[in-house]
């Protein structure tokens, strides 16, 4: 998907950097770095900080978690699985660390190259899905 395609997907939108490296380069450290995690690499994503009640913000507080999610349009490699995936949304984010690394519950996420950063409603993200 075309950065076209994702501002006309999403709206406006901040530019937001991820790492800096190549693929492979990415593959070495995050296994280096996550050796027991199941982590996807992608270089088109949309990090989303949601608007959401304070009960539900409250609530991922209490679990550990923050009011972020990921869209994520492009993956260049996911550990777990070789099947092609289509544009998807992300558990919401638990630690993001290096500029790169956004881990969830259940997968470690690689932000490569430039992405979009955006604040959306919590019942906007779910009527994308």
């Amino acid at each position: 998907m075309s950065d076209i395609d994702v501002q006309q997907m999403i709206g406006p939108s901040a530019l937001m950097s991820g790492g800096n490296i190549g693929l492979e380069a990415a593959i070495r450290v995050t296994q280096g770095k996550f050796p027991d995690s199941s982590f996807c690499i992608v270089d088109e994503w949309v990090w989303l900080d949601l608007d959401a009640p304070d009960l539900v913000v409250e609530q991922l507080a209490s679990e550990g978690k923050k009011p972020v999610m990921l869209l994520v349009f492009n993956v260049l490699f996911d550990s777990s699985t070789l099947s092609e995936s289509h544009w998807f949304r992300s558990t919401p984010l638990v630690e993001f660390t290096d500029d790169m690394f956004f881990q969830t519950t259940n997968k470690l996420y690689v932000l490569l190259g430039d992405g979009r950063r955006k604040s959306m409603s919590l019942s906007a993200v779910v009527r994308l899905f």
